[in-house]
């Protein structure tokens, strides 16, 4: 059983790498129709400013040319206190070009586990601002052995967020 669940993982993991190639280099421009309703002018999605996800973790960024920088506080944690005592990592990632670019960024907390996230930002007909991003968090292990715990406590997550600009 443990066997299917590493090979599992392993391609999950090899998934997510290719996500992450394919939506960086297949980013593509969007023509205002997709974008707007006729009478609003259409603007490109801008990743700087403060965004704030379905659970209530915030992300300060700002982007200069195609480098993210910025600082992202989680509301969450996979075990009390592995994202340390403010709950807050620097970010760094990369944006891409065009009116609803794709996006990624990583955080390494404060305990030593590591997320990363991918996807795009969008324009929506109101002209809110959104960002649908997947995420993979990988916690930290002591040893190979340890990779997989005892069973009870997979140490790769995956997941989906939704970050709405304010």
């Amino acid at each position: 059983m443990t066997h299917c669940v590493q090979q599992f993982w392993t391609r999950m993991s090899s998934l997510m790498w290719h996500l992450l190639f394919v939506t960086l280099i297949t980013s593509r421009m969007v023509s205002a129709n997709e974008s707007s309703t006729p009478d609003m002018e259409v603007s490109s999605c801008n990743i700087t400013g403060f965004w704030r996800n379905e659970l209530g973790s915030t992300l300060r960024v700002k982007a200069e040319g195609s480098e993210v920088r910025g600082v992202y506080q989680t509301a969450v944690e996979s075990t009390r206190g592995a994202a340390g005592l403010h709950r807050t990592a620097r970010i760094i990632g990369i944006v891409g070009n065009g009116t609803q670019p794709a996006v990624s960024f990583s955080v390494l907390w404060e305990k030593g586990s590591c997320s990363a996230w991918v996807g795009q930002c969008f324009i929506l007909h109101d002209g809110a601002q959104v960002l649908k991003m997947f995420w993979m968090l990988r916690s930290v292990a002591d040893n190979l052995t340890g990779d997989w715990g005892d069973g009870a406590q997979v140490l790769k997550t995956l997941g989906e967020d939704l970050f709405f600009k304010t």
